[in-house]
């Protein structure tokens, strides 16, 4: 590939004036200046040169970036949340620095440090909010420093994005009614202390407003729910990929066949296609970390706090069928290629 110093030897320039020219800071209103500028970006495109992003971010300053703190990878939600993450920060010109943690709190605490040592201008987490380090979360809500959490509100006053379940869960619970069942179980999953309150209020005020029984349970581990099975409870709301798939697998042990409700998102819902579930419950990731992306840019240029609800939403089991399922790596690829 060209240099920049070839392509100021070919243009008759010096490497700086050919670098400025190049990085856009040529603004003379010189009629030569402006001559010797546009030829530099001549020869350079006609020999397919691009300068490098982060060399130019360096020269005016600073590289604007925004950190992302993530478990895992091989999750399907996780993976698109960076993904579109990094779509939206660039709409900016700011990049995504990501660090992935694997659940270990001790790995959580270091992976922030670095990315505040390095001069993030804000993190963006997906982990819970337990799993969150506690002295340092203090010091960065007293600073006031720009942190979103995706999964539901911190015990801090951090911004956050959680599912709006105020349409989609009464919905839900009478469905389940109109079937004839008189006793409805919600279980949720543990690290979202505060959602988990909220949704578990709105459960027992449907079910208290149709005369059925309610019974919240919080798992605090994925095998929990293969015992939900063994339980034999004839109608279920249950959140997670995760969970949905042990539930099933141990169902189909039994030959229980109850009607079931999963919690899912637009990223997630390909695996619901795989249970004969009554219905689901809808949640707008991807909604939820664009705005994360831009709460947090609106927090560097000095704005408060806020918490987002994306509203969510229910399907009969029937719709599953005829739902429009995102294909970020099909998109990705028809983008590139």
């Amino acid at each position: 590939m060209i240099t920049i110093k070839e392509i100021a030897r070919l243009a008759g320039v010096s490497a700086k004036t050919a670098e400025r020219a190049l990085s856009g800071a040529t603004k003379d209103i010189r009629r030569d200046a402006r001559e010797r500028a546009e030829r530099v970006r001549q020869i350079a495109e006609a020999h397919g040169y691009r300068p490098s992003e982060l060399a130019l971010a360096l020269r005016r300053g600073g590289v604007r970036s925004i950190g992302f703190l993530t478990d895992i990878l091989t999750d399907q939600f996780l993976a698109a949340a960076v993904e579109t993450a990094m779509d939206e920060a660039a709409k900016q010109q700011y990049r995504i620095s990501l660090q992935v943690v694997r659940f270990d709190l001790r790995q959580t605490l270091e992976s922030m440090k670095l990315l505040l040592a390095s001069g993030m201008d804000g993190i963006i987490t997906s982990c819970c909010s337990d799993q969150l380090p506690p002295q340092l979360s203090h010091t960065l809500e007293l600073q006031k420093y720009p942190l979103f959490t995706l999964c539901g509100r911190s015990d801090y006053g951090f911004s956050s994005a959680a599912p709006d379940y105020s349409e989609a869960l009464p919905q839900a619970v009478l469905s389940l009614v109109r079937k004839g069942h008189k006793r409805i179980t919600l279980c949720l999953f543990k690290g979202k202390a505060a959602d988990n309150a909220r949704n578990g209020e709105l459960f027992a005020e449907c079910c208290k407003k149709y005369g059925i029984e309610a019974d919240l349970r919080i798992h605090q581990e994925l095998r929990q729910a293969s015992k939900l099975a063994d339980q034999r409870l004839p109608a279920l709301i249950l959140y997670g990929k995760y969970s949905m798939r042990v539930y099933q697998d141990r169902c189909a042990e039994l030959d229980f066949h109850p009607d079931v409700i999963g919690i899912y998102n637009e990223w997630t819902v390909a695996t619901a296609l795989n249970f004969p579930l009554h219905g689901i419950i809808l949640e707008q990731a991807e909604t939820a970390v664009r705005a994360a992306v831009r709460q947090v840019l609106s927090q560097i240029e000095g704005e408060g706090v806020r918490h987002i609800l994306p509203p969510a939403k229910f399907l009969h089991g029937e719709e599953l069928n005829s739902l429009k399922i995102p294909d970020l790596t099909n998109q990705r690829l028809c983008d590139y290629l």
